[in-house]
């Protein structure tokens, strides 16, 4: 059965977003603020790192929470970690979704860096040759 979505729970998404985003931000300027070498240190390493402990630890305390509020859920994990970081939802899926088995999960994710990788060579591509039109 396919559930629609209420504003309820979009308001929770969205406000949730909001924070994630801004601590994304906050991330990015501090990590430019303390370091020169794009190489050495990046916000988007520390985001990915940091969502990818903070969606676990999250996703654990919630599933063992006797009233399981969904809205609780929607604002902490989709809302503020799903803003904050992709990644993070990526990992906690890959774990999920392959029944704890580490080899189906390194397939699953080689797959996915694999995918994203050649698509974001094919969007260079098309863009680069809509550009010579």
């Amino acid at each position: 059965m396919k559930q629609k979505p209420h504003l309820s729970d979009i308001a929770w998404v969205a406000f949730g977003g909001m924070i994630g985003a801004c601590m994304r931000h906050f991330t990015n300027l501090f990590v430019a603020n303390i370091s020169d070498s794009p190489f050495l240190i990046t916000a988007t390493a520390i985001e990915n790192i940091l969502g990818s402990f903070l969606i676990g630890l999250i996703f654990t305390i919630l599933k063992k929470r006797a009233d399981k509020s969904p809205q609780m859920s929607l604002f902490l994990l989709t809302g503020i970690i799903g803003s904050y970081t992709t990644y993070s939802g990526f990992m906690i899926e890959a774990f999920i979704n392959t029944g704890n088995s580490i080899y189906i999960m390194l397939m699953y994710m080689f797959t996915q860096i694999l995918s994203g990788i050649i698509a974001v060579m094919g969007g260079i591509y098309l863009a680069k040759k809509m550009m010579r039109s």
